[in-house]
């Protein structure tokens, strides 16, 4: 939002800018901004700004939400995949072994203010007249509180995130289907026929209480008969993620270069 917000409203004076010799242009200058208005009547009545910022705010916030809803999640007994430091977690008021993330489920809750700050300033703005009208004085209360709530949440997850220890599962046979159906695919087979051979070929294996990394040959044979013996190689989930190498997708070496972009914006 930083290159669309950066325009300074200095020299629009009331309303329709002054007659005195003012230079908007070199104001903004020297205070270091992208620009000045362009129109006087927007500069002094529009807070477009201000609702931008704040829906930043407020859709970081929903980010931080979703991954705070991850880490209690991960953190229940029902998951056991991540354990958090004590320092950052708080004991139950009931069971003495119980660690409750504390700071996830803040930050999952903040989130609700600041989605009310955006709605707040919308609605602020929706029966105006043209063109300062008191009423948007009430923007910088909005403003300050939403860029409160997500900072504090960033500092808050950064330090329970780098607290964590992870302990992920293997991986189900069962993520690897999509793999199957792929192979077909790269033989010419169209998707959907694809989609249903393996569909019948899951079927089959539930019906006898089999999972997918226990198909053979056979099996395969019985789905489709584009299927090769080679095929069985795919349904190690290792061999599924080594498989999407293309920028941006789940490969080791592509999430690595992610990584890197992400650390390079952060610098």
């Amino acid at each position: 939002a930083r290159a669309r917000i950066d325009v300074s409203p200095l020299g629009a004076g009331a309303l329709g800018g002054s007659g005195l010799p003012l230079d908007p242009a070199r104001t903004a200058e020297l205070l270091g901004m992208g620009a000045a208005f362009d129109n006087s009547m927007d500069a002094v009545a529009g807070r477009d700004f201000a609702a931008e910022y704040a829906f930043v705010c407020a859709q970081a916030m929903v980010h931080l939400s979703r991954l705070a809803e991850e880490c209690a999640l991960w953190a229940s007994s029902e998951f056991g995949w991540v354990t958090f430091p004590d320092s950052l977690t708080t004991g139950s008021s009931a069971l003495p072994h119980k660690k409750n993330p504390d700071i996830a489920e803040l930050a999952r809750a903040r989130s609700a203010g600041a989605i009310g700050n955006l709605a707040a300033l919308l609605a602020l703005q929706k029966g105006l007249p043209l063109a300062y009208n008191r009423d948007l004085q009430e923007d910088k209360r909005l403003v300050l509180a939403a860029d409160d709530l997500l900072a504090g949440a960033l500092e808050a997850m950064t330090a329970l995130l780098a607290g964590a220890e992870f302990h992920p599962p293997r991986p189900d046979s069962w993520v690897t289907a999509l793999d199957l159906a792929e192979a077909l695919v790269e033989r010419g087979v169209p998707f959907r026929e694809a989609h249903r051979a393996v569909g019948e070929l899951v079927a089959v294996l539930l019906a006898d209480g089999r999972n997918l990394a226990a198909a053979n040959a056979s099996d395969l044979a019985a789905a489709h008969p584009a299927f090769r013996d080679s095929d069985l190689e795919r349904i190690d989930p290792s061999v599924s993620v080594a498989r999407r190498p293309a920028p941006g997708a789940a490969s080791h070496a592509s999430v690595r270069e992610q990584l890197k972009t992400l650390r390079n914006l952060l610098v």
